[in-house]
């Protein structure tokens, strides 16, 4: 039996091949797929959406081969280039993904959704500059795009721009007041701008949108947190364990609460927690050894530093927290090294820079050590004090 002729573009096949429920995406695009007088143009849609439908039910090497065959069919399929290019972004193949949304762009330059998605890239990467480009471009060609604007704020609010953040946040919330997203990016641009009253309403109202949203919980209980109100934002983390137990940062937050009101013991548990949920989680050896070191444990928190540098080798944080705790056990030497490492990675870290100050004082090297510790209190006139 010859496979079935393609339909009429306005039959169902067509229309469902684009279907958000993956299962009739799947059925519609194979009929056009092997419908004997598709063409080839066709027939990379087609597969291309289904390879689209393939990576939401967790099926990769069905989805990459349909794909690499509609690429091949048609190598200006910009969907296909795009789709392909994300599957490699989840891999952690950052040079793959960014070759095929760059060739998405190039054989689409007009189409608004392949901008967004290498600006996604390009935010998801650490690289927000980049992606703040392809979002004016997309915003450009669709003005009432709501995620362009969204994610271009976020770009804005990721490099500390929080009133040309909150400015695309607003034009987001304008164009669709159900985008609970906006609102909660928006709080956090407001949360850093000290103004915690606005930001709390803000993640007011994305709960109240998206009552499941676990990260709001924790954005909220941030504001809480920075205004003082701790039993509140212990409330919000509570919440959010509920609705997602399995996510590491809402332990380590509310650890962080802990560890802000000295009660160790319990910000140590928390710690715990995450890292029993995510032995992977770099923040909550960094924190659980700075609980550690507040009990005096020195032992226990140098080890949960070396941890944490072991997985985040770039934390400056933990360079920092570890050379305080070796000065405090007299390893002085190590400590400046660990200083070192740390004020490489964040020059402006004041407290890095008094620390070291002090340790080269206790080496005898007095000129050096004042030089440092005049240089921190430039920085932060309060540190040490």
């Amino acid at each position: 039996m010859p496979p079935p002729m393609i339909p009429p573009s306005n039959n169902d096949p067509v229309r469902q091949c684009n279907d958000p429920n993956p299962a009739v995406a799947v059925k519609s695009c194979t009929i056009l797929i092997d419908a004997r007088g598709s063409t080839p143009a066709t027939r990379s849609r087609a597969l291309a959406n289904r390879g689209v439908a393939y990576l939401k039910t967790g099926q990769p090497d069905r989805a990459i081969a349909d794909l690499d065959r509609a690429i091949m069919m048609d190598d200006k399929n910009s969907s296909a280039l795009a789709a392909r290019g994300s599957y490699y972004q989840a891999l952690g193949d950052g040079a793959r993904a960014l070759q095929d949304y760059d060739q998405a762009v190039s054989a689409n330059p007009k189409d608004p959704l392949t901008l967004i998605q290498r600006g996604n890239f390009f935010l998801l990467s650490g690289e927000p500059q980049k992606a703040i480009p392809d979002y004016d471009h997309a915003i450009a060609l669709d003005p009432k795009n709501v995620v362009a604007y969204a994610n271009r704020g976020e770009a804005y609010r990721v490099q500390s721009d929080d009133d040309r953040a909150i400015e695309n946040f607003n034009e987001a919330i304008k164009l669709d007041p159900r985008f609970a997203a906006a609102y909660d990016d928006r709080g956090l641009a407001l949360k850093d701008k000290g103004d915690f009253e606005h930001a709390i309403q803000d993640f007011d109202q994305a709960l109240k949108l998206d009552a499941k949203g676990t990260a709001v919980y924790a954005h909220r209980a941030s504001a809480y947190q920075a205004a003082g109100a701790y039993d509140l934002a212990l409330g919000d983390l509570l919440q959010a364990t509920k609705v997602d137990p399995g996510n590491p940062a809402i332990y380590t937050a509310r650890g962080n609460i802990h560890l802000n009101r000295s009660d160790l013991d319990e910000a140590i548990e928390d710690y715990s927690h995450a890292i029993m949920i995510n032995a992977a989680y770099a923040d909550a050896y960094n924190n659980r050894g700075t609980a550690y070191a507040r009990k005096g444990n020195y032992d226990r928190a140098i080890a949960d530093y070396d941890q944490a540098i072991k997985l985040d080798p770039r934390s400056a944080s933990a360079f920092s927290n570890r050379g305080l705790a070796l000065l405090k056990t007299g390893e002085t030497v190590r400590a400046i090294a660990d200083f070192d490492k740390a004020l490489a990675a964040n020059p402006k870290d004041a407290l890095s820079l008094y620390n070291r100050g002090v340790a080269k004082q206790r080496m005898g090297n007095s000129l050096a050590g004042e030089f440092d510790i005049s240089n921190a209190r430039l920085i932060d006139p309060a540190v040490g004090k």
